[in-house]
């Protein structure tokens, strides 16, 4: 997976992670997802969750997938979260959800609850479009969660892949880009450059320059 402009590591789950890792995934609770090999959106791997509880138990299994950023999120900027699913059993006690709280030097400072999400027995890519960062906000904390319901036999199972959490609103740049340079607002007006193709350009400069301090 390229770098994404949250600062997502290893979203296409191709690198081995552990739990006690300083940066990266984090596993937990009574049933936590696999890396698996046995299906992929792309590449060779992704993140399996089988939950089944026991016969005669009526207690919930449940799995937890977390990635905490602590920094590269800038106030008041939007972001697209998107992943892939595939849903191989989904019990009628099943819940899979993802949480996002956005986090600061001092703590949280804002979140979206946990909130279902859905798919189908093929590939299926889930969007959650324009999130918008308090303005006091540096970092992130994603989490999925996986869980059956109290009952005997309840049972869920999903792979995931390609978690990306980028930013997608670059007006700020492109206003400032234009006021810079008179000549690119000309030819944006007389059709010889579109407005999408300079938000574009933008987009790519700014996702270098979030590589470039992540490998430095």
């Amino acid at each position: 997976m390229a770098l994404a402009d949250a600062g997502l590591i290893n979203g296409s789950f191709e690198d081995e992670f552990n739990d006690n890792d300083t940066d990266g995934w984090i596993r937990a609770s009574n049933v936590p997802p696999v890396r698996s090999d046995k299906e992929a959106h792309s590449g060779k791997y992704s993140l399996h969750s089988k939950l089944k509880n026991k016969k005669n138990f009526a207690v919930p299994s449940e799995g937890h997938l977390i990635q905490v950023v602590k920094n590269g999120i800038i106030g008041g900027a939007k972001y697209d979260l998107t992943f892939w699913i595939k849903e191989v059993d989904f019990g009628v006690s099943y819940v899979q959800q993802y949480m996002i709280n956005w986090i600061s030097d001092t703590g949280q400072v804002g979140n979206i609850g946990l909130t279902n999400f859905k798919g189908g027995k093929k590939w299926t890519k889930v969007s959650v479009p324009k999130l918008t960062a308090p303005k006091d906000a540096t970092g992130v904390k994603l989490m999925f969660r996986f869980v059956t319901g109290a009952i005997e036999g309840g049972s869920g199972e999903i792979f995931i892949d390609d978690i990306a959490m980028k930013r997608s609103d670059y007006t700020e740049e492109y206003n400032k880009l234009l006021k810079a340079n008179p000549r690119i607002t000309k030819a944006i007006e007389e059709g010889k450059i579109s407005k999408e193709k300079v938000l574009s350009g933008i987009r790519s400069r700014e996702e270098e320059k979030r590589a470039d301090q992540k490998n430095n």
